[in-house]
């Protein structure tokens, strides 16, 4: 039952991903040309457990969407869910057994929208259009208030660059597989 559970959150996340990805779509000139994914299940202090699933699509303008869905389960119900996606450019490098090394560049962009039932909050970002600042952050310990003072806060915070190994099989690793 347990494991049902997750599975459920799990593809409820999924699917958010797939419909933020083809509303972006719907708006944007630049066409993708590969779409990857990444999931991680990690155990939270709640004694659940925390689904992360990462969906990377890459455009034929050498630009890139990364949308990262958080849901934290335990209680048997889902505590809370943080969606952020980050857009910028990429640069592919050297491919070495089968893996090819993406650099992602630090975000232009970073929309965030989080909100939790149980602790009664919801926030919503986009750096090109919040204009009024400080903003609360989502907290990652129980009672941590976090702001942001800036759309540059909020780059540093969730846009970092970052390296991508990309495979055969749609599917990427945030860990050189080959080290």
């Amino acid at each position: 039952m347990k494991k049902m559970r997750v599975f459920l959150v799990t593809a409820a996340a999924l699917a958010a991903v797939v419909l933020a990805t083809v509303a972006f779509t719907a708006c944007s000139a630049a066409s993708i040309t590969a779409t990857y994914v990444n999931g991680t299940v990690a155990g939270n202090g709640y004694g659940g457990q925390d689904s992360t699933v990462y969906q990377l699509n890459l455009y034929d303008d050498g630009s890139y969407e990364m949308v990262e869905t958080t849901l934290i389960y335990a209680y048997s119900m889902n505590l809370g869910t943080t969606a952020v996606t980050t857009y910028g450019t990429f640069t592919a490098g050297e491919t070495v057994d089968g893996y090819t090394e993406y650099t992602l560049s630090e975000a232009t962009r970073v929309i965030l929208n989080s909100y939790s039932l149980a602790g009664g909050f919801n926030i919503g970002i986009d750096t090109e259009l919040t204009t009024e600042y400080p903003v609360e952050l989502p907290a990652e310990t129980e009672g941590e208030k976090i702001y942001a003072n800036s759309a540059q806060d909020v780059i540093d915070k969730y846009g970092a660059s970052v390296k991508v190994y990309i495979g055969e099989n749609n599917t990427f690793s945030f860990e050189n597989p080959n080290a």
